[in-house]
């Protein structure tokens, strides 16, 4: 879910929300005033060495006795593996990185690929042996543990439901959730922290609402309605574990961020091509997120909805009630503005694309723009900074005004967008980059190689031919929210940009319509149908090999067939693997021995040779 990155061994103190957010504005300042620094520093820079990774999220299940529960383990887990382990191959060596959840291990590439094609031969073993030495270490922790690349855990407050066993704590001062031990974080300090300092900014415990399956219309929840009802509840001091007919309730962060990802990220040349990136992702975010859909199940239940996005974004919405009505969204959610040099020139129509009001903190954004920064730019940060600091080290002001922390990333790192524009670190290490965050973790190592595999492709051809894919951002909107439906994949429509009109700039913002997806990527004009003769000309040039080209032509062909119909996404699959279950009685209650098995079938899948996988990869 992309944390705040940190060690395990990392114990600095932190505040407490009482303490904390009495130095907000003086942090936002400093963090306002530390992008400017790096903006000064780094935006002539130019790096021609190109690398990308990417970064998988792992959980440890507990399969003893014929149940799983989550193994509340990874701290120890992590421990042992270390920051990295393997050495420079990195089809035998991985990164290794704290996450939310204690049943939650993120691997990342190390060393990162490079910008040859012929790299992405090397996702799969890399994955591969990645997974492997988790399950290695897991097994030195506690030999029934095993390891799966699960979206969400099933069952995931459910009583009974964790290794060891734990209870929810409403009466605490971490989450105080009805329904999910706290001892499901992570026992770092800064995760525990983190979770308390949300809950007090936002006034009372968060709230996830999610339809469940086969829900009637006079149950749904109107707009605008799904905000203001953990408010409303608090109000009234309900303790209930379904308190709204109809819908999944979730009560803690943890039901957001203890779900796993698929994420990539890739070094660009300069400021100006992360810009460009950033805008061009921003617009494909929403259909690999159908596309990757893989959580049709939440707490114990079938729900309506197939993917992770809209637990997250209502589990991480800190916004206090009196907020609702001038900040639009939650820190986690599809990204509000474009940020791309193109749209500065004055045919490009700027006001077209980021059509959509989002606040700003006035006082960074005189402070950049003043400074020289484009005004673009500044209100992104600006942007960003409208959200407090919510982890505030003890002792990290110094009297000169300085911070020893690097706040401006703390803050950034807290918004948790569809797509991360990311500038360099204040000592320079690395250049400008950009991550793709949407995709839902795969079941199997191929489908995750396929997923980072494709979007790297897509991202050379988007930057060598200069793609303008900017459809105003309320349709980015309406994108994100359709992602999420059942079956999005390929029974919905997206809003895509149409072909340029003769004789039109290529800046301008273009007409969109809603299309399939199926067309979206195959179409005569597809983004798929433009790689592949990107890639047959590389090919021909040498830059391709016969074996490159002919595993990208099968990770692209995997997810047409998915846009097609003709394979399910891993939502549809994991719906009919539940369906033919002999223990479900059909009344969208997960039997335990269903999970059990579904556990256990993930465990295998990736091993080969597991009945059921032609049917979710038709090979």
């Amino acid at each position: 879910c992309g944390m705040p990155e940190t060690k395990i061994t990392d114990v600095k103190s932190l505040l407490p929300w009482e303490e904390a957010s009495k130095h907000r504005d003086a942090l936002k300042d400093i963090a306002a005033h530390q992008f400017l620094a790096i903006w000064n520093a780094q935006r002539e820079r130019q790096d021609n060495e190109l690398r990308w990774g990417e970064e998988i999220e792992y959980m440890l299940v507990d399969l003893q006795g014929g149940t799983a529960k989550v193994a509340l383990c990874a701290d120890e887990v992590l421990r042992r593996l270390g920051p990295d382990s393997g050495g420079s191959d990195p089809t035998t060596s991985a990164g290794w990185r704290t996450e939310y959840g204690n049943m939650m291990v993120e691997g990342v590439t190390l060393p990162p690929f490079s910008w040859s094609l012929d790299d992405i031969l090397l996702i799969e073993p890399s994955l591969s042996w990645r997974r492997r030495e988790v399950e290695r270490v897991a097994a030195e922790v506690n030999p029934n543990v095993r390891v799966v690349t699960m979206a969400a855990f099933p069952l995931l407050g459910v009583p009974g439901s964790t290794v060891p066993a734990s209870a929810p704590s409403p009466e605490g001062n971490i989450s105080q959730s009805v329904l999910c031990a706290d001892e499901v974080t992570s026992p770092h300090p800064r995760y525990q922290t983190l979770t308390a300092n949300y809950r007090k900014r936002k006034g009372c415990k968060v709230g996830a609402f999610i339809p469940r399956e086969s829900i009637r219309d006079e149950e749904r929840i109107p707009p605008g309605m799904v905000e203001r009802l953990p408010f409303e509840l608090s109000r009234k001091k309900v303790s209930s574990t379904d308190p709204v007919p109809g819908h999944i309730y979730m009560d803690s962060q943890a039901f957001g961020a203890c779900q796993c990802c698929t994420q990539a990220t890739f070094l660009t040349r300069n400021l100006e091509d992360a810009r460009h990136l950033t805008d061009q992702l921003l617009v494909l975010a929403p259909l690999f997120m159908a596309l990757s859909a893989a959580t049709p199940f939440l707490r114990g239940l079938v729900a309506e909805t197939d993917t992770r996005w809209e637990t997250f974004q209502q589990c991480w919405d800190d916004r206090s009630e009196a907020e609702l009505s001038s900040v639009r969204n939650s820190r986690c959610s599809a990204c509000d503005l474009f940020i791309g040099g193109a749209l500065l020139s004055p045919d490009a129509k700027e006001v077209v694309a980021n059509d959509v009001e989002v606040p700003v903190h006035q006082p960074s954004i005189k402070l950049l723009t003043d400074a020289g920064v484009d005004g673009l730019l500044s209100r992104h940060v600006a942007h960003i900074l409208v959200r407090d600091p919510i982890l505030v080290v003890e002792g990290s002001l110094s009297s000169d005004g300085g911070a020893e922390t690097n706040y401006w990333e703390q803050i950034q790192g807290t918004n948790w967008g569809s797509v991360r524009f990311k500038p360099p670190p204040a000592d320079g290490s690395i250049g400008w980059r950009v991550e793709f965050r949407t995709p839902e973790v795969q079941l199997t190592d191929y489908e995750n190689a396929a997923l980072v595999a494709v979007v790297r492709v897509l991202v050379q051809v988007i930057m060598e031919e200069r793609w303008n894919l900017v459809i105003p951002i309320s349709l980015c909107d309406a994108n994100d929210r359709t992602s999420g439906q059942r079956n999005a994949a390929s029974q919905a429509k997206f809003w895509f940009p149409q072909p340029l009109a003769e004789g039109q700039s290529e800046n301008t913002v273009r007409e969109a319509t809603q299309q399939p997806l199926s067309e979206i990527l195959s179409g005569a004009q597809g983004i798929f149908t433009r790689c592949r003769l990107w890639l047959l000309q590389r090919q021909q040039s040498g830059a391709c090999s016969s074996e490159a080209l002919a595993k990208l032509e099968g990770y692209m062909s995997l997810f047409e067939r998915r846009a097609k119909g003709e394979l399910p996404t891993p939502a549809g699959f994991l719906r009919a693997r539940l369906q033919r279950h002999p223990d479900y009685r059909g009344d969208g209650v997960l039997p335990a021995a269903f999970v059990h098995d579904l556990c256990s079938f993930a465990a295998e899948l990736s091993r080969g040779g597991v009945e059921g996988t032609s049917e979710l990869l038709g090979i």
